[in-house]
């Protein structure tokens, strides 16, 4: 799968960025939405140009088009020197893998996708692998063979999605292999609040039916919510771990809002 060519505003390899709040990386998912332009990003700028205004604004996006399939390593390394050092990619392993072979018989295709996603090098952070609301928990022994047949190095978090993983001591399983446990904010599964590795990976998901299209601005008022999270943040920060947060445009129908308000709430622009 390829991509169009990414253009970079960060001249030379000294370009360099750092979280506004030291281990915390808050971004969004996705960075190629033609709805931001007049908020985000100005009227008219072409796709080619949007991720390097991205990394302009946040240090890190969990890269949602890899679910589709495995992207060309000349791709990967496009999206590498489009930003800076010190922002992080987040990826999604490929549905391939997750939804339609449900980990079974796919251990070498998902470590050409792990191999193909170090292209990105200092700039590859956490890869998610998402499984599908209907996999439960009986598969828990295939969830273990696969991530241990998983290339060392990468940090990996695994999303649970039917509720049949909350009977399952999922969260032991996942602490032996250094596994984070993805901590959801959506109608489908309830907050968990629980570190299972030294980083912890969160997901503002909201409700596609609520807000499927048209994400031009925000139509919800979730700041109780984000001050509920917040405050695992602070615990989380204090426990030394890094904390990595993506918003959905069906949180709030406008996930650079999101985003831009945590920080507010955190006291930081």
């Amino acid at each position: 799968m390829d991509y169009p060519v990414q253009q970079s505003l960060f001249e030379g390899e000294d370009a360099e960025v750092s979280p506004p709040e030291p281990g915390l990386y808050a971004g969004t998912s996705g960075w190629s939405y033609a709805d931001w332009e007049g908020t985000l990003y100005p009227p008219g700028l072409a796709p080619a140009g949007r991720l390097a205004r991205y990394a302009g604004r946040y240090t890190t996006v969990e890269v949602d088009s890899t679910f589709y399939g495995i992207p060309r390593g000349s791709t990967v390394r496009r999206w590498r020197h489009a930003v800076p050092r010190g922002f992080l990619f987040a990826a999604k392993f490929p549905r391939e893998i997750t939804h339609e072979r449900l980990l079974e018989g796919c251990g070498e295709l998902a470590r050409r996708f792990v191999d193909v996603m170090r292209g990105l090098g200092d700039r590859l952070g956490p890869l998610l692998l998402q499984l599908p609301p209907y996999l439960e928990s009986k598969a828990s022994s295939r969830l273990e063979d696969f991530l241990d047949g998983l290339p060392a190095g990468p940090r990996y978090a695994v999303e649970v999605r039917h509720r049949s993983w909350l009977d399952l001591d999922l969260e032991e399983m996942l602490r032996g292999r250094g596994v984070a446990l993805v901590l959801v904010d959506s109608p489908g599964m309830p907050r968990m609040e629980v570190a299972t590795a030294g980083f912890v990976y969160i997901r503002l998901l909201g409700d596609r039916r609520r807000f499927p299209s048209r994400h031009t601005h925000p139509r919800c008022d979730r700041t109780e919510d984000l001050v509920w999270w917040s405050r695992r943040i602070d615990r989380f920060l204090a426990e030394g771990r890094e904390v990595f947060l993506y918003a959905n445009n069906h949180y709030q129908n406008h996930s650079p809002t999101t985003v831009d308000q945590l920080f507010t709430l955190r006291g930081r622009d």
